[in-house]
């Protein structure tokens, strides 16, 4: 009988300590599925945006009282296939108004700030900025007219650019003056990137 009783008592702690075994080893083979799962990825270091990379659309009022200026909302979406970088401050995200042969306003003359505003965007993703003239002639020099630009990264905002019809420029906006409130005519703005047109014109009316 007692040797009985041993033999169970052994077979038990066999068990026991098979089971324990067991255990142990599921245990850490769960612990290194889970360090590999939170295992670190690598991604190289993202480029600057191309024009390539960019579809830029802007919304703005198509008429605007004389003094009134005009605020621009630009959407830069990025249809590349990889996440790039984009300044959209002040100094390379921009604006310029015409009208006829002469250049009104250019936002990048006199930046506004942040100057600059560095975002990267995923791919299929979009940054939004927002920049407004104050409805006066400027000069390269600053000499009049401000600009103010405000940027996010934000999903892609809708707005189609429509171009219409309109006469041609009237004698007094071509004739316009550095520090002159910008007068009743017809010009064009468009968004630029660094210097390089990112869109059409688009039209619009100062009464």
């Amino acid at each position: 009988m007692v040797l009985l009783l041993a033999v169970a008592l052994l077979a038990g702690i066999s068990g026991g300590v098979l089971s324990a075994a067991v255990w142990a080893r599921n245990t850490v083979r769960a612990q290194d599925d889970q360090a590999a799962a939170h295992t670190a990825t690598t991604y190289a270091n993202p480029v600057d945006c191309t024009a390539a990379d960019l579809d830029v659309t802007f919304t703005s009022p198509d008429t605007v009282a004389a003094g009134a200026g005009l605020r621009l909302n630009v959407t830069v979406n990025n249809i590349g296939t990889e996440a790039c970088l984009i300044d959209v401050g002040a100094q390379s995200l921009g604006a310029v108004i015409t009208s006829g042969e002469q250049t009104i306003w250019t936002s990048t003359a006199c930046p506004a700030n942040p100057t600059s505003r560095r975002l990267l965007v995923a791919a299929g993703t979009a940054a939004s900025a927002t920049i407004t003239w104050d409805g006066n002639v400027a000069s390269s020099a600053c000499a009049a007219g401000a600009a103010s630009a405000s940027a996010t990264a934000d999903g892609p905002e809708t707005g189609e650019v429509e171009e219409s019809a309109s006469p041609e420029p009237s004698a007094s906006a071509q004739s316009a003056n550095a520090g002159d409130v910008a007068t009743a005519g017809t010009y064009r703005v468009r968004v630029q990137l660094n210097g390089t047109d990112l869109t059409e014109d688009r039209v619009f009316v100062v009464e």
